[in-house]
């Protein structure tokens, strides 16, 4: 009698294993946590030229600028809040957010008239790790992570994705650089 109601009191659970499974496997691999065996670590960490990206392991990410639509209304906002404000960009040729996220947003940069000077690319391994502390010193967890510098002051960041859009949260960091009149 002991074993049946052992039994029975464990088919409930192996159902809900059988359906956990899969969400924790995909929690796993979900965003930039997981592996990609086609997309390869990068041979360039750390500081890199923005024309590295339209070579491999980078290639993908030419292919998501040249597709990426910006909000027009979002073009001007931006235009005129940009300013004085450098971005850190710490991203992973091998995460599919940085994929989908930075062509994004370097195209929206090129539509503002936002300089490539202003704007630092920062390629990272699947630890998140870098040899010179720029990891540490910015907390970097996750990637993508767009950082917005004013003077050398943060003045905010997106991780990973953004809130609502790349152009809407761009726009909402800027104007915290604005000056109040």
């Amino acid at each position: 009698m002991r074993n049946v109601l052992q039994k029975k009191s464990a088919a409930p659970f192996a159902g809900l294993r059988s359906l956990l499974l899969p969400f924790a496997a995909c929690a796993l691999l979900w965003g930039c946590a997981g592996t990609a065996p086609h997309f390869a670590e990068p041979a360039d960490k750390g500081w890199v030229p923005r024309d590295i990206l339209d070579t491999p392991p980078y290639a993908a990410f030419r292919a998501g600028y040249d597709t990426a639509t910006i909000a027009p209304a979002f073009v001007p906002m931006v235009r005129t809040a940009k300013e004085g404000v450098d971005v850190i960009v710490f991203f992973g040729p091998w995460c599919p957010d940085s994929r989908r996220e930075v062509p994004h947003f370097l195209r929206l940069a090129d539509d503002a008239g936002i300089p490539p000077s202003r704007i630092r690319l920062y390629a990272l391994d699947r630890t998140k790790k870098s040899d010179d502390g720029m990891t540490a010193k910015y907390g970097i967890e996750r990637v993508p992570t767009f950082i917005f510098l004013k003077e050398g002051q943060e003045l905010g960041r997106i991780t990973e994705f953004p809130s609502t859009t790349i152009e809407a949260d761009v726009v909402t960091i800027l104007a915290k650089g604005m000056p109040r009149r």
